[in-house]
């Protein structure tokens, strides 16, 4: 049986609105190196809408980002991504 490795970015007052704080570029860093020894995601539908509404674009350089968010963007964008929905039908 694989690895399966869980992430969440949480505060230690127990916030994960990524809204309220943004990670820096050790974070992102640490998240880049983490994503590279893995083989796929498993997202929800809501955690995937949120990030293909954004991340593609800073992959793409469609967006100005710092180079440690850019680098997890591309890592981001190369994994496969599996998507639990019982509503969502269409995936690019």
């Amino acid at each position: 049986m694989g690895l399966l490795t869980f992430s969440i970015n949480i505060t230690l007052d127990g916030c994960v609105d990524h809204r309220e704080g943004i990670a820096d570029d050790e974070t992102h860093a640490f998240f880049t190196r983490l994503m590279e020894e893995g083989g796929a995601m498993l997202w929800g539908r809501v955690t995937y809408e949120m990030m293909e509404s954004y991340w593609p674009a800073v992959a793409r350089c469609d967006v100005e980002a710092p180079p440690a968010i850019r680098d997890w963007a591309v890592k981001l964008e190369t994994k496969p991504k599996y998507v639990v929905s019982s509503t969502r039908k269409d995936f690019p």
